[in-house]
């Protein structure tokens, strides 16, 4: 299996099916899903060169996770990214594969997104394509093919189209969303697809098609200092516009010493989403000497949040709060009320003053 045709591959089918997925995600989304999926795993490819013929696939596979949740707006990205990664800690150590060890593999991907997602199958997600495709996978004998999955998640993601949507952005239109196929499940099953396209002499080992050396990353760490300061605020916004025009108003009402901040958007805010590493390094940088909150807006800020939290020192998750209110609202709250409490008093002042309506 050389990584790199494989990845070519599956840009090759999503970019054939582009409009196809922005034409299904405009009946009961944004439209933007296949031009964001096509972004991620292009992004992916320009990453190839770090693929080496000795390199390990977990590195690569984490290499594919990263661009992934970095490229991609919306929900896809922290859920396609989680899976690549529960992929790579499914194949650590291995080089050669058979259809049981992929199954394998796939089923910590998908149990990541159900847990990520809040979601199960049945939902009008992508995991209505991916869950047959794994039981496809689990039943396939001789050589690793990928066949079955794909015919499977075919099927998976057509299922989709009498269901109503109870998730993500699609479960706002509520019975509407019937007779509409799901754009994610959808995109899964032509990720099945390119997997198929490539040709069977590639299928023997795992391995990447270049020679180039493989970079490292290097992950810069914190000093940790004692908390001496107010809380610091920060603001998780798939809109950069958003997120400055909040952090601009509500810093009319700022008088205590402390930060307030904002990450939002991806590619300098040219896209919607947020990028979980980026959130990572913030979150690090406010919380040298000082506790935090963040307020984020959307469910795939949500995401992204709580997969950058996941990733941090345990002695900086401790530092680390996080709210769920109504955005601007939240915020507003938090900064008025931010005079010498700790991030626990916070997060409750500011819960409690600007619930979201249910």
């Amino acid at each position: 299996m050389k990584l790199t045709k494989y990845i070519q591959s599956i840009v090759n089918i999503l970019q054939q099916n582009e409009s196809r997925l922005n034409d299904l995600d405009a009946a009961i989304g944004d439209g933007d899903h296949g031009s964001n999926v096509v972004r991620g795993f292009k992004a992916i490819l320009e990453q190839t060169n770090q693929f080496t013929e000795s390199s390990l696939i977990e590195k690569d596979l984490m290499v594919c996770a990263q661009q992934l949740m970095s490229k991609i707006g919306g929900s896809s990205g922290p859920l396609l990214g989680s899976a690549f990664m529960a992929l790579s800690i499914s194949f650590k150590g291995k080089n050669t594969f058979t259809n049981q060890d992929i199954a394998n593999g796939l089923q910590l991907a998908l149990d990541r997104i159900s847990q990520l997602g809040k979601s199960t199958v049945g939902e009008k997600t992508m995991l209505d394509a991916l869950s047959p495709a794994i039981q496809a996978m689990k039943n396939a004998t001789g050589d690793l093919n990928f066949k079955p999955a794909a015919i499977a998640a075919q099927q998976g993601a057509e299922a989709t189209i009498p269901l109503k949507a109870t998730k993500g952005r699609a479960s706002y239109l509520g019975e509407r969303s019937i007779g509409h196929m799901d754009p994610g499940a959808c995109s899964i099953a032509l990720i099945f697809e390119g997997l198929c396209n490539v040709d069977k002499d590639d299928v023997a080992n795992v391995s990447s098609k270049n020679v180039q050396h493989t970079q490292t990353v290097h992950i810069d760490t914190q000093t940790i200092l004692p908390v001496t300061k107010n809380v610091n605020i920060l603001v998780v916004s798939h809109s950069e516009p958003l997120a400055k025009a909040t952090v601009t108003f509500v810093s009319e009402m700022k008088s205590g010493d402390f930060k307030l901040d904002y990450i939002a958007g991806i590619d300098g805010g040219a896209h919607f989403g947020s990028d979980p590493q980026i959130i990572k390094n913030k979150i690090e940088q406010l919380t040298v000497d000082a506790e935090l909150l963040i307020i984020y807006d959307l469910g795939s800020s949500k995401m992204n949040t709580e997969m950058a939290y996941s990733m941090l020192a345990p002695e900086i998750q401790a530092r680390v709060k996080i709210a769920s209110v109504a955005f601007v609202e939240g915020t507003l709250i938090a900064v008025v009320s931010n005079h010498g409490n700790s991030a626990d008093e916070l997060k409750a002042t500011v819960e409690s003053q600007a619930k979201i309506e249910k």
